[in-house]
């Protein structure tokens, strides 16, 4: 289900960029990123961003500021100053992470006060955390299901009292992974 729907939104939004033409996009989310109310700096703003998650953690963009990480999950990229991701793909893909976290997921954000880039986490498995200054995380899956904060050898240093939980000012610098159950 999960990859059908990002087939098919990176589907709809390729035939839009074909149909862009001559607009000198600067890339294929260019428009979706107009048709959101970005200027032409936020566009490269967020695509700078978006590049650099990509170099960082591989992946493939399948919107304006939305990365597949590998079929597991999604990355939503808010903007550079904006305090959430925009929905640029009018409700196709959902953050999970904002407004609220849904039950069932646990959610790492780039900064402080559950703002900024995030990662929903649900299905049980080991998630690269990409950050390394100050960000925050909630825990709202099963209660009780306890998250492993996990250092670059992948050992776990650390781990919540289990959902419900959450940190408005976790320190990322250490952490590499987490496993969310």
């Amino acid at each position: 289900m999960f990859a059908v729907a990002v087939a098919a939104l990176a589907l709809t939004f390729s035939a839009g960029v074909a149909s862009a033409g001559a607009e000198g996009a600067t890339s294929p989310y260019a428009s979706q990123a107009k048709q959101a109310g970005l200027t032409a700096s936020q566009t490269s703003a967020l695509q700078n961003e978006v590049d650099r998650y990509l170099a960082q953690m591989g992946g493939k963009q399948v919107a304006a500021n939305v990365i597949d990480l590998g079929g597991k999950n999604l990355m939503f990229v808010a903007l550079p100053g904006e305090a959430h991701p925009r929905d640029m793909t009018k409700g196709a893909l959902v953050d999970h992470c904002w407004p609220g976290v849904t039950d069932g997921y646990f959610c790492a954000y780039a900064g402080g006060n559950f703002t900024g880039t995030s990662i929903p986490m649900y299905n049980c498995a080991r998630y690269r955390i990409p950050w390394t200054a100050n960000g925050s995380w909630i825990n709202n899956q099963t209660i009780g299901t306890v998250a492993n904060f996990l250092d670059d050898s992948g050992v776990s240093r650390w781990h919540d009292g289990g959902a419900y939980s959450d940190d408005a000012d976790a320190p990322w610098y250490w952490v590499h992974w987490v496993k969310n159950c």
